[in-house]
């Protein structure tokens, strides 16, 4: 038989013509007949096809389904969807001149809105021909009005004036031109709210002369331009050159970024990257506020990872002992200051020279003692004035034992007095005994050791974390004022960028005295290249000191992160909070809240790579 007859068989037995004009053009094709198990296989995998595409029409159905709304009502001068009503205004009209920005304040309009901007170029030669034919027409009307004895009127001058300098420019190339449409469509849970909405966004454009109308009769067509379909389906368009095109980029959203350094957060508002420099702020000093649980800490960890990547020194005063994985991985100092500890701070160490000032012996012992009368007002309870004078001169007198008075030309080499030696000195002195009393707990008793032995620690590394976890709570107040001065007087001998991180700062906001050492030294840090962060969970204790209210003022940046429902007044009148800005802190979820730089307020994520995560957690879970 025949390839032909062949061919003319198989045609008639199959039943289903396409299968069969699917087997006509293969055997076309291959110029040879299929066996019965080829038939049979290929029918099928055609069978299976067949199966498959049923299917994939039936889940596309499924999922159009699925994100479609469950009506729509098309009214003359809204749309409802769902149970939101909208509406769209376009814009028809503009000034002569447009001020860079100007869409600024309907960018960062907080309602829920969808903006379409269309751009359509227009041909140079058909616009020249337009601009040559206007010009025409406004110099005939001059010239009539001329030839009438009529009064030049300015605006047709102004007129000429405007056409010629854009012919100009066109032809140079300094300018193209464009059909520009503006496209708005607000939302609303009623009627009412709509329209509300519609008048303040009425009222933003006419503030700079823009001129808007809504899209009566064409509600369908203006809830689709504003859609994510790319299609204009109103078609209401306005002449406009680059330079005025230009003015309307919708890129003007709240922001906080600079040139360099390093990657903070995530704006929500616009996810933009926060890009900060804290260096260039007034002062680089920041406060971070935030219930337990917050993830306070987290933020401040991120950024003293990203911080250590590009040469900036940390040091860190660590409450609870949550900086222990973060020295794990980065390899630098972890000094435990507690009674048990073998790593010791003595607070008569001689203060270091500063770093643009050839200071003398002398100078430095000045500043020891002051300092020294602060910490036994910390130490000893407050002294009154007749207990601070003998304080004073059995300080002065303890260094002199060592051979370290005000007329010394070095002190190198010569070993330091420790707190025995003061006692020791007291011990000597009239109306001193109770002083000797109040001491002896630091050099005899339960805190012997803590204070009254020789430094043997050095503040060389990039990341110094200070734990002060297992400290008991009657002495953590003294140490935290021990290791402040010790930091201090390492920072301002060598100009160098360093962070300091003081967390629950509260701690230490408890006693007046070394309260107001932590606001000096957040009023000084500034000149030294040093900003200091200061975290807390408890706002009002925080405040409660006037000194607390002194330190927000004087940092320049702000964390704010979820908040509790008894702290957020407080904070609220602090900040000058909006309902809005409170309503987010007291609903924010994790890792997000607001940051402040000056003026700037900014709704922020915090965002960490997997292995940032693994490094700076604080879930005792995950470790």
């Amino acid at each position: 038989m025949s390839n032909n007859q062949n061919l003319q068989n198989l045609i008639w037995k199959r039943y289903n013509w396409d299968t069969a004009k699917y087997e006509i053009k293969d055997i076309v094709l291959n110029k040879t007949v299929l066996t019965k198990d080829e038939k049979k296989a290929k029918l099928e995998e055609d069978k299976k096809l067949k199966e498959t595409e049923k299917e994939y029409k039936e889940a596309l159905a499924y999922i159009k389904d699925l994100v479609s709304p469950a009506f729509m009502k098309i009214q003359p001068n809204n749309i409802k969807v769902n149970n939101t009503y909208a509406k769209t205004f376009f814009v028809y009209a503009y000034p002569s001149f447009l001020e860079w920005n100007w869409l600024s304040p309907i960018i960062n309009w907080d309602v829920k809105f969808d903006m379409s901007l269309f751009v359509y170029p227009v041909d140079s030669a058909y616009i020249q021909k337009y601009l040559r034919k206007r010009l025409t027409q406004l110099n005939s009307e001059r010239s009539m009005n001329a030839e009438k004895g009529l009064v030049n009127d300015p605006a047709i001058n102004a007129q000429i004036q405007d056409v010629e300098e854009l012919r100009h420019k066109l032809t140079r190339w300094e300018e193209k031109y464009f059909h520009f449409s503006l496209y708005i469509t607000i939302y609303g849970d009623t009627e009412d709210s709509l329209n509300k909405v519609g008048k303040d966004i009425e009222n933003i454009l006419a503030w700079r002369n823009v001129l808007q109308k809504q899209s009566y009769l064409r509600s369908e067509q203006g809830f689709l331009s504003t859609g994510p379909f790319a299609k204009d389906e109103l078609w209401v368009y306005r002449n406009i050159s680059t330079g005025g095109l230009s003015t309307t980029f919708p890129f003007s959203s709240s922001t906080l970024s600079h040139d360099d350094w390093i990657l903070y957060w995530v704006n929500t508002h616009n996810n933009s990257l926060i890009l900060y420099d804290r260096f260039k702020s007034e002062n680089a000093n920041m406060c971070v506020f935030a219930k337990s649980w917050g993830w306070k800490s987290f933020a401040i960890k991120l950024e003293i990872l990203r911080s250590l990547m590009i040469g900036t020194d940390v040091i860190v005063i660590d409450p609870e002992n949550e900086y222990q994985a973060l020295i794990n991985q980065v390899g630098w100092g972890y000094l435990d200051v507690s009674l048990n500890s073998n790593q010791r701070i003595n607070p008569f160490d001689l203060p270091l020279g500063m770093k643009d000032k050839d200071e003398k012996p002398g100078d430095l012992l000045r500043n020891s003692v002051i300092d020294l009368l602060w910490l036994m007002n910390l130490m000893l309870g407050q002294l009154g004035a007749e207990e601070s004078s003998i304080m004073e001169k059995a300080l002065i007198t303890t260094y002199s034992l060592k051979w370290i008075t005000f007329e010394d030309d070095s002190a190198d080499w010569k070993l330091m007095p420790v707190m025995s030696d003061l006692q020791d000195v007291l011990d000597t002195m009239d109306w001193a005994k109770s002083l000797v009393t109040r001491i002896e707990k630091y050099t005899s008793w339960i805190f012997s050791g803590i204070f009254s032995k020789q430094t043997n620690i050095d503040l060389t590394e990039w990341l110094q974390v200070f734990s002060v976890r297992d400290l008991n709570d009657a002495l953590r107040p003294t140490a935290m004022y021990v290791i402040l001065n010790y930091i201090w007087n390492k920072v301002r001998s060598k100009n160098k960028k360093r962070m300091l991180v003081i967390d629950e700062a509260w701690n230490i906001m408890q006693h007046e005295d070394s309260a107001k050492f932590l606001f000096w030294l957040v009023k000084r840090a500034r000149k030294y290249n040093l900003w200091i962060t200061t975290i807390t969970q408890d706002v009002e204790d925080f405040m409660w000191s006037s000194y607390g209210k002194a330190i927000v003022t004087n940092s320049s940046i702000q964390l704010l992160l979820k908040q509790s429902t008894a702290s957020i007044d407080v904070l609220q009148n602090i900040f000058k909070l909006t309902d809005q800005e409170k309503y987010i802190l007291l609903n924010a979820s994790v890792w997000q809240g607001l940051f402040f730089a000056w003026s700037e307020h900014v709704w922020i994520q915090v965002i960490a790579s997997y292995f940032e995560e693994q490094v700076v957690t604080t879930d005792p879970n995950a470790q």
